[in-house]
């Protein structure tokens, strides 16, 4: 019966008579439900009636002259025509009971356990490849499926498995031990040979056996210390280390433009603002594209973290276009040359494993509309590399 008082509606009220005795009478009489009497004076009682008894007891008072007042509301009718009459409070109370029950039944957060050598990000990719998302459901997180997913798309892995722990999907693997090639590796037999032709100018053999005298001229591909050592009685096979430096000689060519646009200074710049939902972009604007060299474009994301370290796979975007102020000039003899033979040394350096410049001759010539540079290099640089051998084939190197 409270549930239904409840679900129905009450309302405490206080009346005021010359006789409270003989009213409370009359109101039984007429078939008005009457809980919870309380006598305060001689000309006061209060009670609690039906939400729908309320209208005839009004009139009823009324034309027995007597006060009637309500002292308060009560049960779940009243608090239902409050919310209805806030919208907005409403709205929010249904969106925190819908959120409730969804939210627990989503993967809002995906983390990796167990990985050292191979990144979060190639792991999670080929997770999302199988299904495990933001917003997917838990209940069609399969681990055998995605097991089979990640193993097929990362073959460094030799384990896998999923787990869901309330919204977050925790990923567990584990990686191969040093793979069989690896292993067999150290076993076996590599020699060091150059990898360029020049003439020997120092080396030093660590393990294996030497080959090489300084001086020597060497070919492309030339054994300089083999990993096979004869001991009389017996080869011994290992893996040759060591370091050979030569004397080499490299041919560049380089060009630049005569003419160059140069950027003087902004003149205006604009911002613009996009949404990143996972992998999809809400564009907020139009026209967003760069046509030509007076333009420049910085990009920042700013995702939304949590407390935890959990982030949200929701970014705002913020590109900022700025266009410049260009000029067009020509590049003098003095500074072309400059510019390409900083460019002629710096290039030579990077393809070296080790060494430096000893000499150059360059020759720098203005053809048509670019300079053009022609140089002979001379270098001191390492040239040995490691190759593999079968074992059992000495070439004939061991003599």
């Amino acid at each position: 019966m409270n549930i239904w008082k409840s679900l129905a509606g009450m309302a405490a009220v206080e009346l005021t008579s010359a006789e409270p005795a003989q009213a409370l009478q009359v109101i039984n009489q007429t078939g008005i439900g009457v809980f919870h009497v309380q006598e305060r004076s001689l000309l006061t009682v209060s009670f609690t009636v039906y939400r729908n008894d309320i209208p005839v007891l009004k009139e009823l008072c009324q034309k027995r002259g007597e006060d009637l007042k309500i002292l308060r509301k009560m049960g779940f009718y009243w608090t239902a025509i409050k919310l209805i009459h806030r919208p907005v409070l409403l709205s929010g109370a249904l969106l925190f009971l819908w959120l409730l029950f969804f939210i627990p039944s989503r993967v809002l957060f995906v983390q990796v356990e167990g990985n050292d050598l191979i990144s979060d990000q190639q792991i999670l990719a080929a997770a999302e490849d199988s299904g495990i998302r933001f917003g997917a459901s838990r209940r069609k997180v399969r681990s055998e499926t995605v097991k089979n997913a990640l193993l097929s798309a990362v073959p460094e892995l030799q384990w896998a498995g999923v787990n869901t722990r309330g919204c977050v999907a925790v990923i567990s693997v584990r990686e191969r031990a040093k793979s069989q090639d690896t292993e067999e590796a150290e076993y076996q037999v590599s020699s060091i040979v150059a990898s360029r032709d020049g003439q020997i100018l120092s080396g030093t053999v660590t393990r294996g056996n030497g080959l090489f005298q300084v001086g020597q001229v060497v070919q492309e591909g030339q054994v300089l210390i083999s990993g096979y050592t004869d001991c009389g009685i017996c080869i011994q096979a290992t893996q040759a280390e060591g370091e050979v430096f030569a004397q080499t000689r490299h041919n560049l060519e380089a060009i630049t433009p005569v003419s160059w646009t140069w950027r003087e200074k902004e003149k205006r710049s604009s911002r613009k603002i996009s949404l990143l939902l996972g992998k999809k972009r809400i564009n907020l604007w139009k026209g967003s594209g760069i046509w030509d060299p007076s333009c420049g474009r910085m990009y920042q994301e700013y995702y939304v973290n949590l407390p935890g370290g959990f982030r949200l796979p929701v970014a705002l975007c913020i590109e900022t276009d700025i266009t410049w102020e260009t000029t067009c000039r020509d590049l003098s003899q003095g500074e072309a040359e400059a510019d390409l033979k900083e460019f002629a040394g710096d290039y030579l350096l990077q393809q070296m494993i080790a060494g430096s410049l000893q000499s150059r001759t360059e020759t720098i010539t203005r053809r048509d509309s670019c300079f053009r540079l022609e140089g002979v290099y001379v270098c001191r640089e390492m040239i040995g590399r490691v190759r593999q051998e079968q074992i059992g084939e000495t070439n004939g190197e061991t003599g």
